[in-house]
């Protein structure tokens, strides 16, 4: 009799909190691709260090960390732009014009910027600066052009697919981008295995970012579909007052998320490099599984006008996330752990114990990017972005200037606990920050309605 009881409230709790709930039904539905997708690229990350050096590893790194960080800035922030007027217009053929209007405002901008750069060689100067090794970039130029490119268009290809609520295309463009990529990438890699005149960062650079942008090219006719080739000038306005301070405030982040790659090849050469952004890479599982809840939720926040619900779905979501992160942690540092004694991971990659040293670290930042990037989220939804901007400038000055003085007192580890420590003090300004505000709408909902 008690069974059956208990197996009626188990009945009635997975109709209620799962089959009938939406987020989760459509996170299911996201996250079983991203597993694939995402699990596959990180069972895949053992393969390449035993198909390229440990220099080369550093080289493709920096420069793939270097694209992903340049692309928010260059794309203007226009995906966050979107994000916020998208549901602003009902009517189609006005979600259209601002489409149009904002792919206008990006198009006009690489041309001209990028144009510049490349024709009068600028980027040499730049990566004269950044790269303290001789890695021959010359070879390597013409690919990171295109994987800048690729990340400005994936990020606003994917966010709009996720505004959309469209989950069906951005499984099949994931799975697509992983079946092809991984393909050609490895092909290439194994029939230059042998050959030692070859640069194999350059053939996985031409592999991955030329496959990318076909892949994403096909892809893209989804958003072309739904554009109204019209230019709108009071869209036009709306959107540079939106994305100008989240562009600004993305330079400063730049500083802050590329300052510690910089600073640790610099003082500690490329090959230390590629043994910290391991720790960094390894510690990215918990980001992708983040990413993919906050693809689902992230529509439903910005839907929502009672702020009450909305605080209390939020505050008990972060709840769940990070009690269930810190147990991924414990399991992602025993994995590794075990990697290491088969040597699946390369030794070479934990002398004196340094990647499983750092990692707990990388991990625990991780821990704190999902209340950081939701509560910061509540600058987007009530329209205050001069906030992430002042924040970022403050906090990536720090940072900067944090890891100049750790890195060559205390290695990469002292760039893990710089970022730990700036990323704990920037949650918690935006979580009070985000409170102020809420409180504020509420009590004037609740003077209105008096």
């Amino acid at each position: 009799m008690k069974d059956s009881r208990w197996g009626q409230k188990i009945k009635q709790m997975y109709l209620q909190y799962i089959k009938g709930n939406v987020v989760v039904s459509r996170f299911a539905k996201v996250f079983s691709v991203d597993v694939i997708v995402r699990g596959g690229n990180f069972i895949f990350i053992p393969v390449f260090l035993h198909l390229m050096s440990q220099k080369e590893i550093g080289v493709f790194d920096y420069l793939w960390q270097f694209a992903y960080s340049m692309a928010p800035i260059l794309g203007l922030g226009m995906y966050a732009s979107m994000i916020k007027m998208y549901h602003d217009y009902p009517d189609p053929k006005e979600k259209g014009k601002m489409l149009f209007t904002l792919q206008s405002i990006i198009v006009v901008f690489l041309v001209v910027c990028l144009g510049l750069i490349y024709s009068f060689r600028v980027d040499y100067k730049i990566f004269d600066f950044l790269v303290s090794e001789n890695i021959e970039y010359g070879r390597y130029r013409w690919f990171l052009l295109i994987a800048i490119v690729w990340w400005i268009y994936n990020v606003f290809l994917s966010q709009f697919f996720v505004i959309s609520e469209n989950i069906p295309k951005i499984q099949r463009y994931n799975l697509g981008r992983f079946i092809a990529v991984n393909a050609v990438v490895f092909a290439a890699l194994f029939f230059y295995l042998h050959d030692n005149q070859v640069d194999k960062v350059e053939i996985r650079l031409a592999g991955t970012y030329v496959t990318e942008m076909l892949v994403m090219l096909y892809f893209l006719r989804h958003l072309v579909k739904n554009i109204t080739w019209k230019f709108d000038k009071k869209m036009f306005i709306r959107a540079l007052k939106l994305s100008i301070p989240t562009v600004l405030s993305t330079i400063a982040v730049f500083f802050l998320d590329f300052s510690d790659k910089f600073f640790v090849q610099k003082y500690t050469g490329i090959e230390s490099f590629a043994v910290y952004n391991k720790a960094v890479q390894f510690s990215f599982i918990l980001a992708v599984i983040f990413a993919s809840i906050w693809q689902i939720y992230q529509p439903f926040m910005f839907k929502e006008r009672n702020l009450q619900i909305l605080q209390r779905k939020v505050n008990r979501l972060m709840k769940i996330i990070t009690v269930a992160f810190l147990g991924l942690s414990v399991c992602i540092w025993f994995g590794i752990w075990i990697l290491l004694q088969f040597n699946i991971i390369p030794q070479t990659y934990n002398e004196n114990n340094e990647l499983l040293k750092v990692l707990p670290i990388t991990l625990l930042i991780k821990v704190l990017l999902p209340p950081l990037l939701v509560y910061q989220s509540y600058m987007l939804y009530f329209e205050k972005t001069y906030i992430m901007l002042v924040s970022s400038l403050f906090f990536g000055a720090l940072t900067v200037v944090a890891n100049y003085f750790a890195v060559q007192i205390f290695g990469f580890y002292g760039s893990a606990a710089v970022l730990l420590i700036i990323n704990f003090l920037w949650m918690l300004f935006y979580y009070y920050r985000s409170r102020f505000y809420i409180r504020n709408r509420l009590k004037m909902q609740t003077q209105t309605d008096v």
